[in-house]
């Protein structure tokens, strides 16, 4: 397994350096490399503050219910503000600078957190106080997505764009999977709390560097579409996303899907703590576990894109769902830490194959022309299922325990598959 991993990382290493994104010949292959460096750095904070401020939180005496607002807060202001973000990307004649401003404002909380233990010396305050600047980044990120979305989809011709999005992802598993390690181990070599801070920091530092990358990327500038003062921004609103209930198939795509993202989510609190409290994890293990899962993600992305067609993306979706409600239980019978990592294995081989799937049968459920407006509302229903998913998951530890919960989701999850009888079978 080790030895699969390494050479398809040397693979995408090889496949990469001999590409048009380190030779670009023409203005498209620029932007392609450039969305590349900003992939890549996102994935240094992806296996930093974003994998360890829960881990932070863990180790100062967090509870499962602030614990699951870690992840449902976020969703829940990015579901209210999603589409009015996407209005006001929309209306912009430079998008790429709208992304670029609302990434930096995103990026700079992640300094705010580094620096907040040196303010807020009580840990259930402090706990509190980095929850609500977590949650508040979700603003600017509301903005950034739409806008992020609208540039990709200019600046990449469609006939290359699933190419470099399959390398992008897989550039971005395999920054995060050093990031994870090397972030570990430098948390069980440097004093508790300056070790998290100086993850914090050293995240800050190098996401910076994305927003300057994607201002490096070059669109022709678009008129703004006029404006309509006589209507409300919740009567544009609701014209708006008026033909995403219009469209049955769609409809019935969220329906199907809902409950499973739901179940998909209700652990996602209880990882950490069991973790920490648990298995009493040092934060290496902890590490070398995302290095595992995100390097397993890699192969899965691979393996999944190349055989989606052969099983039919809903049996594909099947398999994957199933496998990782087996994460959750392995994870919950895991005797001692060190069985983490092959439960790291399951998740990143099957989750790989749940993305796919989920984000081809959508599309598959879209009209052509409105994709963007309808993967927005996808974006919104998921955002929903993060925020009530991790509440249910802590009230159900709360009434148990950790252990119990977490087989609860992992059976939750294999109930809802049920739901996929209604997709499709092929994309």
């Amino acid at each position: 397994m080790v030895v699969s991993i390494a050479r398809r990382a040397r693979l995408v290493v090889a496949k990469i350096a001999s590409s048009p994104i380190v030779h670009p010949r023409n203005e498209e292959d620029a932007n392609a490399r450039f969305l590349c460096l900003n992939t890549a750095v996102t994935g240094v904070s992806t296996g930093g503050i974003v994998a360890f401020l829960p881990v932070f939180l863990a180790r100062i005496g967090a509870n499962p219910t602030l614990m699951s607002w870690v992840t449902s807060a976020p969703a829940l202001v990015a579901s209210c503000f999603l589409i009015p973000g996407a209005i006001v990307a929309e209306r912009s004649r430079n998008q790429v600078r709208v992304r670029v401003i609302a990434a930096q404002m995103v990026r700079w909380s992640f300094l705010i957190c580094a620096l907040l233990p040196f303010l807020v010396r009580d840990n259930g305050l402090l706990a509190i106080t980095l929850l609500i600047v977590w949650t508040a980044k979700t603003l600017p990120d509301a903005v950034a997505i739409p806008a992020w979305t609208s540039v990709m989809a200019r600046a990449i011709s469609p006939r290359r764009r699933a190419q470099l999005n399959g390398t992008r992802w897989a550039l971005l598993s395999l920054v995060t999977a050093i990031s994870s390690v090397v972030f570990g181990w430098l948390l069980d070599h440097i004093a508790f709390p300056y070790n998290y801070q100086l993850v914090f920091f050293i995240s800050f530092a190098l996401a910076m560097l994305d927003p300057y990358f994607f201002s490096r990327i070059r669109l022709p500038e678009v008129a703004a579409p006029p404006t309509e003062p006589q209507d409300s921004l919740l009567k544009r609103a609701a014209t708006y996303v008026g033909p995403v209930f219009r469209h049955k198939p769609f409809v019935l795509f969220l329906m199907a899907t809902t409950l499973y993202r739901v179940a998909l989510n209700m652990p996602a609190p209880l990882f950490t703590l069991f973790w920490v409290n648990e298995l009493r994890a040092p934060d290496t293990l902890i590490g070398l576990r995302g290095t595992v899962g995100y390097a397993a993600l890699m192969v899965g992305y691979t393996f999944w894109g190349n055989k989606a067609n052969k099983f039919g993306h809903r049996k594909m979706l099947f398999i994957s769902a199933i496998g990782v409600g087996l994460y959750a239980i392995m994870t919950a019978l895991s005797p001692s830490a060190i069985w983490l990592l092959p439960a790291a294995v399951v998740w990143g081989s099957m989750a790989a194959g749940i993305d796919l799937g989920l984000f081809d049968l959508m599309l598959e459920c879209c009209p052509g022309e409105r994709q963007p407006l309808f993967a927005a509302f996808w974006s919104l229903a998921a955002n929903l299922a993060v925020f009530i998913g991790p509440l249910i998951g802590a009230r159900i530890s709360g009434v148990t325990s950790l252990p119990t919960a977490l087989i609860v989701a992992g059976l939750a999850q294999i109930v809802t598959t049920v739901g996929f009888f209604a997709l499709p079978k092929d994309a």
